[in-house]
């Protein structure tokens, strides 16, 4: 079997601790090659390429995605980086991995999703919630049962880690940058795209230390889908000073309240699916874009990037839906720039 040659665009925290590692056992069987890196920092990069065994490194992706002979891209990036490797790699037939957000501007993200769907090339967006087993299990219960209504609540535990997500302005908010997954992984249960998005957000009083986290304390969105299904989704971003938290996603249906989480499904009080064992996403989606890659099949993945758009688009929209006062956003218009 010939290795596929894998480039990186990016090589921070989300690469190196779990896109990387979920990489590593193809690359132990021959199924994939690190060919080549990619990072605006000059010393990371050659620390990263010795730790990783990639003896060709650049600063320019432009350079190599020109030089290097790839067969798919992995552009692992935060979302205001972004700027023409998406473009570059369609343009060359390469496949494409893009972890999300995929961008912070609908109209880029419109333009990347055009040129990917006409280049016909495998791509991804990394949603990696999907691979998950358990979400396969509860994708098909949902689709035996008649949804109405949907419940995501996100409240977080701890300080701040990374600047760049602490930073509005660079990341989008918690809910561009982290709840986007669960946004995401409704819509892959349901079936269908997002319509329509108001939003009212709680700011943070402002806060001059640059350091400091500046996103708003809390997120409560509303959603409504294409075939009529309702959505309620809450981030919190209250609680930095204790390890208090929940994650919670329930799909209520005639007769039936699913509640979800990665290792176990419980419907209307009963445990109708438990895990076998701990499972890593990050390999499964890794496994899945290369196998794609290796077929030339875009359907083989599922969370390609043309079908991304649309969970873009729903947490974008709600930030501009809180801008507006809670303005109801059609998302189809918001795409379009109207």
């Amino acid at each position: 079997m010939t290795p596929l040659r894998l480039g990186f665009v990016g090589l921070g925290h989300i690469s190196t601790k779990a896109h990387l590692p979920g990489l590593l056992p193809l690359v132990s069987r021959g199924e994939v090659v690190l060919q080549a890196f990619c990072d605006s920092d000059e010393k990371a990069i050659s620390e990263k390429a010795r730790e990783f065994g990639v003896t060709r490194f650049y600063t320019d992706h432009r350079e190599m995605i020109e030089r290097e002979p790839l067969d798919a891209l992995y552009v692992t990036i935060p979302p205001t980086f972004h700027t023409d490797a998406e473009l570059l790699a369609a343009q060359k037939g390469i496949g494409l991995f893009v972890e999300k957000p995929q961008t912070l501007d609908i109209r880029q993200a419109v333009q990347f999703e055009s040129a990917v769907r006409r280049a016909g090339i495998v791509s991804v967006a990394g949603f990696m919630m999907r691979y998950y087993p358990a979400a396969e299990r509860m994708r098909e219960l949902v689709s035996q049962r008649r949804p109405r209504h949907a419940n995501l609540q996100f409240f977080y535990t701890g300080a701040p880690v990374r600047h760049w997500t602490n930073r509005m302005e660079l990341c989008g908010g918690s809910f561009v940058e982290n709840t986007i997954h669960m946004v995401d992984l409704l819509r892959y249960f349901l079936q269908d795209d997002y319509q329509a998005v108001s939003a009212f957000y709680l700011d943070r009083p402002f806060d001059p230390d640059p350091k400091a986290i500046n996103l708003p304390h809390v997120y409560n969105v509303n959603y409504r889908f294409r075939a009529g299904v309702v959505a309620n989704v809450t981030t919190s971003r209250v609680l930095t000073r204790t390890h208090a938290h929940r994650w919670q996603m329930v799909v209520v249906c005639d007769d039936s309240l699913i509640e979800y989480a990665h290792d176990r499904i419980v419907e209307n009080g009963e445990v109708v699916w438990q895990a076998a064992g701990p499972a890593n996403p990050f390999a499964l989606q890794a496994e899945g874009f290369v196998a794609a890659v290796r077929a030339r099949d875009p359907a083989r993945v599922k969370s390609p990037y043309p079908g991304a758009l649309n969970s873009l688009a729903a947490v974008l929209g709600a930030n501009a839906s809180a801008v507006r006062g809670g303005q109801v956003i059609d998302l189809e218009a918001f795409c379009a720039g109207t």
